[in-house]
């Protein structure tokens, strides 16, 4: 008794330490919306990681053990989409009401496994903001960036400093993620990062550079493959199209493959390119897509790119919110995809595969991974650039486990499918019924994702 009642001390004194070393004046103390105490703490401020660039973040205190539980860093995409979609579209510990005037408990929130924060980045996207409106962004800015505002964030929280770190981003973050990890890595090398170790990266539906895959000029090879397997495309055309295009040498189609992938795009109709068994719901963004479409040589009318920022754009909007989070009124109405004015964004890493990859890979543990149901950054193209790191295979394509719990009954079910390689386990998977935001439609599949990928168990 006199042991556990010791325990109990040092657990709690190791709270009250976090408490008093995290910074007061960011904690949220109350949500519009949500009744009682929170499930966990929130903090919420700004990183001042220049003189001028004030970059926003969120930090969510893990709700399994804040003392032990890794830091996981989230980034969406666009560019130019606020993190605070992963927030409350897809892994945050609340989601909204149907009619939006309150906050639910979500129980697959990443935050029952791990302290989660989320940053808006670059300066400009969402609540971040520079005090001197200089908004030109790139690829390598953005990377020292998003390194300067990890460690600002561990400077504010040095009880976090010797917790595993974990990133974690979709979409463009398929830059930012590994960009991001590759700069601290190389700090790490040469003595100037503070902050905690980083221990591997997750990358969700990503772009890879502008010379590659569906972001970088390649999009007709590689969604084509994708809506050919699917039954939204007569059989007939797609006989023709598997006989007029030959993507295997070039990824510009003849005049002839052209005509039949056009025809193709305006049969499809209005369906979302992110979810493309979901409904196309649009609503309050300002038109920055969650990733780039890249060069096409088609004229595609659909899938379509269907952004729905409508409960929290009418949430984050609302002063009592911005007051609760401490963050400044933005120019313009936030929305998940929106900017501030005079923003601009040039995308200058063109190979991340030939690149960056082989030098984070060998150093830390690497999961891409792919929902099924996502045409914007479709499967086809993550498994084609990963299977083309030439890395000896340690377990060929193969489905991958997760429990489920219904009806008080527990069972094994297929969460997508896996290819592990034998350089530092690299591995590529699928996850079923995935959208491009994974967590929205395949939320329990993606928390054993997380699982799998702190905890250090294989697929």
């Amino acid at each position: 008794m006199q042991h556990s009642t010791a325990l109990v001390a040092v657990a709690m004194a190791l709270l009250v330490a976090f408490a008093a070393a995290a910074p007061s004046g960011h904690e949220i103390t109350a949500l519009p919306g949500w009744s009682g105490p929170l499930p966990s703490r929130h903090y919420s401020g700004y990183l001042n990681i220049s003189q001028t660039k004030r970059i926003h973040y969120w930090f969510v205190e893990s709700m399994n053990n804040p003392t032990t539980d890794p830091v996981v860093v989230w980034m969406n995409g666009g560019p130019g989409c606020s993190s605070l979609d992963g927030f409350v579209y897809e892994h945050g510990p609340f989601r909204f009401s149907e009619d939006g005037t309150s906050l639910v408990r979500f129980n697959q929130s990443w935050a029952s496994l791990a302290n989660m924060l989320y940053i808006e980045a670059p300066v400009g996207v969402g609540f971040s903001y520079a005090t001197d409106s200089a908004y030109a962004c790139n690829d390598d800015q953005t990377a020292y960036d998003n390194r300067l505002a990890v460690q600002t964030f561990f400077s504010l929280f040095p009880e976090y400093n010797q917790h595993d770190l974990f990133i974690t981003g979709e979409s463009y973050g398929g830059i930012y993620v590994p960009t991001l990890a590759e700069s601290i890595l190389q700090a790490t090398e040469n003595g100037t990062y503070k902050g905690a170790p980083l221990k591997g990266i997750a990358v969700g539906n990503g772009c890879t550079g502008n010379e590659i895959g569906v972001c970088g000029g390649e999009r007709d090879k590689y969604e084509t493959e994708y809506l050919l397997g699917t039954a939204f495309v007569d059989p007939s055309l797609k006989d023709a199209i598997r006989a007029a295009c030959d993507f295997s040498n070039s990824s510009v189609p003849s005049m002839p493959c052209q005509v039949l992938l056009n025809k193709m795009h305006n049969n499809l109709g209005n369906i979302d390119m992110y979810n493309i068994y979901g409904s196309c719901i649009n609503g309050d963004s300002n038109q920055v897509l969650r990733a780039p479409l890249g060069k096409t040589y088609t004229d595609i009318r659909g899938p379509t790119a269907c952004i729905d920022s409508i409960l929290a754009s009418n949430y984050f909007n609302r002063a009592d919110v911005q007051a609760a989070i401490h963050v400044q009124k933005p120019v313009e109405r936030w929305s998940t995809c929106g900017t501030a004015p005079g923003w601009t964004y040039n995308s200058n890493r063109a190979n991340l595969p030939r690149d960056s990859y082989p030098y984070i890979i060998e150093h830390i543990k690497v999961v891409i991974y792919n929902g099924d149901w996502d045409t914007c950054v479709p499967y086809t193209d993550n498994v084609a650039w990963t299977s083309g790191m030439n890395y000896p295979t340690k377990a060929a394509w193969h489905p991958w486990f997760y429990n489920v719990t219904a009806e008080g009954v527990t069972s094994e079910q297929v969460g997508g499918y896996a290819t592990v390689y034998d350089k530092n386990d690299f591995t590529f998977v699928t996850v079923r019924g995935g959208r491009h935001e994974v967590p929205e439609t395949a939320p329990d599949k993606a928390l054993a994702l997380l699982s799998h990928l702190i905890h250090g168990v294989g697929f």
